[in-house]
């Protein structure tokens, strides 16, 4: 098994409303209720980068950071979700992880390209980088905003707090707003959050997209409309005439992918990544009892 490490606050998963769209709350295994304290991060295969994975435990098993951790964290005080947020790329580092899609519970694992590891060339990640629970892109579903499909991965997170994430950790955030990066024809959205247990941090009082200091929405923009010039490529683009839009539209983005992931969870449609098709764990009509996949 792998080896324990850290523990984080308690989450529990819910259902509720917004925009008239149902939030599958609950843990997609079917429980109702989902406690972040019995959430273990669990690091694999030591300082070897080549090998190293971080994997998730829950009691006693293995579960997926993709599939099995709620989208909805908790209300905010307007009756808004908070989000779970899995961090892949802590503010300030290069190295590019992210959640694995084809492999076996989903581990957050440093991204390849042609067999070498990836790491950011243009500059150290300006943000806590990752991704939202539960959620995916359907390149199928052309976005009327964007007028292209999704970039078939779980939606990216832009997490604006001071302090660097670690790789693998969940926090629970707020959406603020969002970018529509269009990258190589693909809807490629980059919601814009905040750390709520972030206390004393002025991100922790930002309520909606106006909060953010207009100088930080425009250094990510640039950020991510350059980033791949570095490598030899051009500048990426975006919709909605490049404004970052406001906490309402982008909580809709955010439930309109946690309903794609969704119908990918239920196998309704499908994904594959570099020709293997995605993880979507072991349903529990599947299940019988697999040893393997104990810790």
């Amino acid at each position: 098994s792998a080896s324990r490490g850290t523990r984080t606050p308690m989450l529990r998963g819910t259902v509720a409303a917004i925009s008239g769209l149902c939030l599958i709350g609950a843990a997609a295994g079917g429980s109702s209720d989902f406690d972040l304290a019995k959430l273990s991060v669990e690091p694999s295969g030591g300082n070897d980068p080549e090998v190293f994975r971080i994997y998730y435990g829950y009691d006693g098993a293995f579960i997926s950071p993709w599939h099995d951790i709620p989208f909805k964290a908790a209300e905010d005080a307007d009756g808004s979700p908070l989000l779970s947020f899995v961090c892949e790329i802590p503010k300030g580092t290069t190295a590019k992880f992210e959640i694995h899609k084809s492999e076996p519970h989903n581990p957050v694992i440093q991204d390849r390209k042609k067999g070498k590891l990836r790491f950011y060339q243009y500059s150290p990640s300006l943000v806590n980088y990752g991704a939202i629970a539960q959620t995916w892109e359907d390149p199928t579903i052309i976005h009327p905003d964007t007028g292209f499909g999704g970039d078939n991965d779980p939606v990216d997170v832009l997490q604006i707090n001071a302090r660097p994430c670690s790789p693998g950790e969940v926090m629970v955030v707020r959406v603020l707003g969002c970018l529509a990066l269009v990258d190589d024809d693909e809807t490629d959205w980059k919601l814009i959050v905040a750390d709520v247990n972030d206390e004393g941090s002025a991100e922790a009082a930002y309520r909606d997209i106006g909060d953010v200091p207009a100088a930080k929405v425009d250094e990510m923009r640039e950020w991510f409309r350059n980033y791949k010039t570095a490598e030899g490529k051009g500048l990426n683009k975006f919709g909605l005439d490049e404004k970052a839009m406001d906490k309402a539209y982008a909580l809709k983005v955010a439930v309109e992918t946690h309903e794609a992931w969704r119908g990918l969870y239920d196998k309704e449609t499908s994904c594959d990544f570099d020709g293997t098709p995605c993880w979507v764990g072991v349903h529990a009509e599947e299940a019988d009892g697999d040893a393997g996949d104990e810790l």
